[in-house]
């Protein structure tokens, strides 16, 4: 049975039948939904990658009402046949959704990981959003204030730090035993991947070629 899996960020889903988005809503963190097998789910924790997996499917799922209609922040509709998500409480202008980015979350092929800061907007525990070049994820949860920005409540929210994928780092000569390679170890070298096949090896695989097994190219 599709589900969406519980997450510790908020979860923005579909119910899709018949290439169609029949119902859609965002999943707080650690919910779980479940739907029947005639249907799919699409989900993403990224707004816009989530916008993206329901673009040209929206059908006859609710449409955005007109304009002068009270909207709540958190609240999809159908707007041509791509889904909107509304950002913050504001009452409906005559303004087109991707004209005002404050408002409304739509589908941009180049859009970044996450969306700019913006103030009164209600966040998620898990919520990302970009402020002064820096990628931050709200703690708790809260609606968004002018002067409550990111860089100066750490209550709120805290700074996303990417950590790099691990992998085989460029061979260093040991200056001892202390930093020498162990067996497993892997370095680049010259273009391509060596594992140790010793301990204590203080050698470059170009000095040493038993000390060690070649992978691959790097």
């Amino acid at each position: 049975m599709p589900h969406v899996t519980a997450s510790d960020r908020p979860v923005l889903w579909a119910v899709e039948k018949n290439n169609e988005v029949i119902a859609a809503g965002v999943m707080a963190p650690g919910g779980l939904t479940v739907t029947g097998d005639d249907k799919a789910l699409l989900s993403d924790t990224d707004e816009n990658a989530f916008l993206g997996k329901v673009a040209g499917k929206a059908g006859d799922f609710t449409p955005l009402p007109d304009a002068g209609t009270p909207l709540e922040a958190g609240e999809i509709y159908a707007y041509g046949n791509d889904l909107v998500l509304v950002r913050q409480n504001h009452t409906r202008t005559e303004h087109e959704p991707a004209d005002v980015p404050a408002l409304f979350s739509v589908y941009r092929a180049d859009a970044d990981e996450a969306l700019d800061w913006i103030a009164n907007e209600p966040v998620w525990v898990g919520t990302r959003r970009l402020y002064a070049g820096k990628l931050y994820e709200a703690t708790t949860e809260h609606t968004t204030q002018a002067d409550w920005t990111p860089d100066a409540t750490p209550a709120l929210w805290r700074e996303v730090v990417e950590t790099p994928e691990a992998g085989p780092q460029p061979w260093v000569q040991p200056s001892g035993a202390q930093d020498a390679y162990n067996t497993g170890d892997r370095v680049t070298f010259e273009g391509s991947v060596y594992e140790s096949r010793i301990d204590a090896n203080v050698w470059s695989p170009s000095a040493y070629p038993a000390g060690w097994t070649l992978i691959g190219p790097a």
